[in-house]
């Protein structure tokens, strides 16, 4: 579903003014009425409105784009980028949609909508929404950390929410940018987060900063695509964040986790990179998510591969996965 600029301008009037006639309607427009029945006949089949006995029924826009974005997201069949970018007009239109429907005179289904501007804008919103119900479940894709330890800081923001506020029972979750966990000042506030509950995942190309708190609340900037963004809306939605939380699940799914893998035992200095990369993770993002520096992520597999006499990266994998084998049978 395509929602075109000058179709979303006429559906805006419409919503502001709860317009329930066609002919009221190309009043407010300016338009023929020919050409405004037209346009209520194109919203009706995405589904923004309903024309009935001649009277117009307005259909709330986070629930009209929820539905949308899911049966787009709901048949994947290739990249994630790529479905992900057919919902990315209705994600940009959607923040003006419901400020048209705020703006509109009704009585019925009330839509508690939060905005803040600013270069701190993500931050005072999620403090604002954290402060009026503290969240059990958080999941934020946040492309860009610099913030964090740049501008909040300066501000001498908490280093991290969940050091004051975690609790066992907490569901925390982040995801980052590959390149952001690659620096250094990225790996010190990721270590941050780690530390205070969260569990963090690096991602080659976060589509957008955005989160969804408690499966009913969402945070989303003014313009889908922003990294840190400069305007927040916060939407109580149930029905928005269902559609939201299946976004974040596939990116969370397609991402590496940050942990360094300390849980687990190894035997050798190069069994938790040789994890990674068997698992499909390039050298220097395995040695991203472990913490390490590039050149010691290659340094490990060099040892690896002198020790196992490969010649490269694929014999190598085959020769640790047959150790790693026999290692667990003798432990049987």
């Amino acid at each position: 579903m395509n929602l075109p600029t000058e179709l979303a301008e006429f559906l805006d009037i419409a919503l502001r003014g709860r317009i329930g006639t066609v002919a009221e309607l190309a009043d407010a427009t300016g338009a023929s009425v020919d050409t405004t029945e037209q346009e209520v006949a194109r919203l009706g089949e995405l589904g923004f409105l309903s024309l009935a006995d001649g009277v117009i029924t307005y259909r709330r826009p986070d629930a009209t784009v929820a539905d949308a974005t899911h049966r787009i997201l709901a048949g994947l069949t290739q990249n994630l980028d790529e479905n992900i970018a057919k919902t990315q007009n209705l994600l940009d239109t959607l923040p003006q949609l419901l400020q048209a429907w705020q703006h509109g005179d009704s009585d019925i289904q009330g839509l508690p909508i939060d905005v803040t501007r600013g270069p701190c804008a993500p931050q005072d919103m999620y403090g604002l929404q954290a402060s009026r119900s503290r969240p059990r479940t958080s999941y934020t894709c946040m492309p860009d950390t610099t913030p964090l330890y740049t501008i909040l800081r300066d501000q001498n923001a908490p280093e991290s929410y969940w050091e004051k506020n975690a609790q066992p029972d907490h569901d925390i979750r982040l995801i980052v940018s590959t390149t952001d966990a690659a620096s250094e000042l990225g790996r010190n506030q990721i270590a941050i987060e780690i530390k205070a509950g969260s569990q963090v995942r690096m991602h080659p190309n976060p589509p957008s900063f955005f989160w969804i708190l408690d499966h009913k609340s969402v945070g989303i900037p003014f313009s889908w695509g922003q990294a840190w963004p400069t305007g927040m809306m916060a939407i109580h939605s149930p029905t928005l964040a269902d559609t939201m939380t299946w976004i974040y699940n596939r990116i969370w799914e397609e991402s590496i986790p940050v942990t360094g893998h300390k849980d687990q035992k190894w035997e050798n200095p190069w069994d938790p990179i040789l994890h990674l990369m068997n698992s499909g993770t390039t050298m220097e993002a395995a040695s991203v998510a472990l913490g390490l520096t590039p050149r010691t992520g290659r340094r490990r597999v060099a040892e690896a591969m002198q020790h196992f006499g490969a010649s490269n990266h694929f014999s190598l994998g085959a020769a640790w996965n047959a150790s790693r084998s026999l290692t667990h049978n003798g432990d049987n």
